[in-house]
């Protein structure tokens, strides 16, 4: 296998090294491929028998595979491994036959049909109020237990607010809030041995949430209610409803990638805002929308790095010949710096209008479905924060969740101020 690159060093390069990830994503290494002709291979050097990838770096580039799902599969898995579990052992990522977010048309558009006959931008609209009691109420919570203001804005404020919000619009009582985090990150941060010893942990998390799903499903499936699940299994386009397992895997990615995408874009962008007092005081007077904000705050800080794609036959991308079978990273982290699509890309600004930036996906049939949530829950968590202390700043050193797809900090001290 060829690469277009010519420097040596960078052509070695294992882009999935968390060794580059340590401080965050490798802004320099992405920079330096975007500049370069061609593309990257990377020999994934973790798991060596998975076979290597490509690394799509370009904004135009990730836009062109996204929006070519017969190219560049989304099947069989979203990262840039088949298995996460040895050979007779039960694998997690059997799990995903059955997830919207790994699967390709038509397939894939029947299930977003129905799901999105029940996940409606009128269904989250009407959830506003609940959004903002549910953000008081863990900032309430926090103060409680840290009365002299300084709390983790990550440990004690952004794992709950996204879990509950989630959980309330699904049905989940909030009583049960820490357990859906437990179990979102013990199935996501499978790269960092803090949050996941070994591999066997994400199997042993999802052991413990499918049954409290499943017998979720099954009490809405006897007695509907009126929240998101009974929509879900009650939605219908000539007459096909989503089978048992359709649900539960929605449920389930539901969860996952509401819980991580807006507790990380969050706690990041407050973060970037608490280190640039001049952003800071353009949010807190007003002179620049809310809506705006929360579009910088998703380009600077995408909380996913990236997702992969399959190539189905061979093509070429950028001069390279890649061949059916190859893997593809798509990363957003990169395309949202790209200079040829954003002017003083590695510049955090709220007053960035227009901003096309990569996300909620690279666009095509994978642009997030819950975009419109996230971007509401994101608008009202910034709003309720703001009003409510008249100072907010960090407070200590911080520290990163260790991986390559979820670009999140595991640790944020600061210090607030009532008004």
């Amino acid at each position: 296998m060829t690469t277009a690159l010519e420097n040596p060093e960078l052509s070695e390069l294992d882009v999935s090294d968390l060794e580059l990830w340590k401080d965050g994503p490798p802004h320099e290494v992405f920079r330096e491929l975007r500049e370069r002709p061609g593309l990257h291979w990377s020999d994934l050097g973790d798991f060596p028998d998975e076979g290597g990838f490509w690394s799509i770096v370009r904004f135009d580039d990730i836009a062109t595979v996204g929006r070519d799902h017969e190219t560049y599969s989304s099947d069989r898995s979203i990262i840039l491994v088949d298995h996460l579990a040895p050979e007779g052992q039960p694998d997690p990522i059997d799990l995903s036959a059955n997830m919207l977010i790994s699967q390709d048309p038509p397939r894939h558009d029947r299930l977003k049909s129905l799901v999105q006959r029940a996940f409606t931008p009128k269904r989250a609209q009407e959830h506003t109020e609940r959004m903002r009691e549910i953000i008081n109420l863990v900032w309430d919570r926090a103060l409680g237990e840290h009365p002299d203001g300084r709390i983790d804005l990550v440990q004690d404020v952004g794992v709950y607010v996204p879990s509950m919000v989630i959980g309330d619009m699904l049905g989940v009582p909030r009583e049960d809030a820490d357990r859906l985090v437990d179990w979102t990150n013990r199935t996501t941060a499978f790269e960092d041995p803090r949050m996941v010893p070994d591999l066997g942990e994400v199997w042993r998390a999802l052991e413990e949430f499918i049954p409290y799903v499943d017998a979720m499903i099954k009490e809405r499936e006897e007695t509907p209610t009126d929240d998101l699940t009974s929509a879900v299994i009650e939605a219908e386009i000539d007459g096909e409803k989503l089978s048992h397992d359709e649900v539960l895997m929605f449920f389930f990615l539901l969860m996952v990638a509401g819980n991580d995408s807006t507790r990380a874009v969050f706690t990041s962008g407050m973060k970037s805002l608490m280190e640039d007092p001049e952003q800071m005081e353009l949010v807190r007077s007003g002179a620049v929308p809310l809506e705006q904000v929360v579009e910088e705050f998703v380009r600077f800080h995408p909380a996913f790095a990236y997702m992969r794609r399959t190539a189905t036959r061979d093509a070429e991308l950028a001069g390279q010949e890649i061949a059916a079978g190859d893997k593809l990273a798509l990363w957003y982290v990169s395309g949202n710096r790209d200079a040829t699509a954003f002017d003083d890309p590695d510049v955090f600004d709220v007053r960035r209008d227009p901003n096309p930036h990569q996300g909620f996906g690279g666009g095509g049939r994978h642009f997030c479905l819950g975009a419109g949530l996230a971007r509401l829950e994101l608008k009202l968590w910034i709003e309720e924060t703001l009003r409510r202390f008249s100072d907010i700043e960090l407070d200590g050193p911080t520290e990163r969740m260790r991986s390559t797809f979820l670009n999140q900090w595991s640790n944020i001290p600061v210090s607030v101020t009532g008004r």
